[in-house]
């Protein structure tokens, strides 16, 4: 792919330690930003994880370009995607759902919680128990911020949910699952 006789697409690798990615080959970079890689890659295996459960023809109605990082447009209202890679702080995360979850009309949002950064060196469990922890912390700011709306935020953890296709509410009971 880096060298075509055809002079109209010519790609070029792009340096990272985990992945492997190309540009065009006329881009001026020469690297990738870490953190924007990792979540893109953990934002579009949950997607990929959704639509294999919900069912292939959605992704026709499947959006990246929003102030989410996805959105879903439906007959019965739209339904928004979050992947919060565990860089923002309790504050910033409440001004976030303030900002833009908080108003009237028929839509949900589906935050997946994964970890901060250089988590590739611990053990599983040891993320998946992060991942945890990072769930319960926005399930404990979206009972605080969306009171009258209980049910607007869904989540799950990265891992877990790759696993078993489970959707959690604030109080912790499954709202959908794979069958």
């Amino acid at each position: 792919m880096c060298r075509t006789k055809r002079k109209e697409i010519r790609l070029k690798k792009l340096h990272h330690d985990f992945y492997t990615c190309y540009a065009l080959a006329t881009s001026s970079r020469t690297t990738l930003n870490h953190r924007q890689v990792e979540h893109d890659i953990k934002l579009r295996n949950c997607l990929g994880k959704y639509l294999h459960v919900c069912g292939y023809g959605l992704m026709e109605f499947l959006s990246l370009k929003t102030y989410a990082d996805a959105m879903l447009t439906l007959n019965t209202g739209n339904l928004y995607f979050e992947f919060d890679s565990g860089h923002m702080g309790r504050g910033q995360l409440k001004d976030k759902i303030k900002n833009h979850y908080i108003g009237k009309g028929a839509f949900r949002v589906v935050f997946w919680t994964g970890t901060a950064e250089y988590a590739h060196w611990k053990n599983i469990a040891t993320i998946k128990c992060l991942e945890k922890n990072r769930l319960n912390m926005l399930f404990e700011v979206t009972r605080r911020v969306l009171k009258d709306k209980p049910n607007r935020v869904l989540g799950a953890c990265y891992h877990e949910y790759l696993e078993d296709g489970k959707l959690y509410n604030h109080k912790g009971r499954i709202v959908w699952t794979e069958e």
